[in-house]
């Protein structure tokens, strides 16, 4: 692996290549290629190893297709919004019985201390996250954009 730096001329190369060069840069870009045949070479290298990323990269799904499995039973059969309170009914659920059974056993008073303070937090901080999102959603540029 090579770890050193690209030089200007590489990065310049680069964004010649990528077409992120300003009509004044470019015009001073392809002069300077048709005197530098090493720098000519080596935008010929980027845009053929572009073109290799584009052949072996995995084809976007197109809109129709999102649409498609928008409509499918298994995406509208359970709402998202459904898993979520059957997964915090049963975290509940599971965390008042074990402090019951904690609260009943014969344990020390560090675990029936520590135990309901560590369910305390984490049910403040899941609490916070929710509130957090709740509040800064309103200010989402990503909630209208549909894919």
């Amino acid at each position: 692996m090579n770890d050193r730096e690209p030089s200007a001329d590489e990065l310049l190369a680069m964004a010649y290549a990528d077409g992120e060069l300003t009509p004044q840069e470019r015009a001073r870009f392809e002069a300077r290629m048709a005197g530098e045949p090493r720098l000519a070479r080596e935008v010929s290298e980027l845009r053929r190893l572009a073109v290799l990323a584009r052949a072996v990269a995995p084809p976007e799904p197109m809109d129709h297709e999102w649409a498609r499995l928008a409509r499918s039973a298994t995406q509208r059969g359970l709402p998202l919004g459904t898993g979520w309170i059957l997964l915090l009914a049963g975290l509940s659920g599971l965390a008042g019985w074990g402090l019951v059974c904690l609260e009943c056993s014969a344990a020390s008073w560090v675990p029936k201390l520590f135990v309901p303070l560590v369910l305390a937090g984490a049910a403040l901080l899941m609490a916070g996250a929710l509130r957090a999102r709740a509040r800064t959603l309103p200010f989402d540029p990503y909630r209208d954009i549909k894919r």
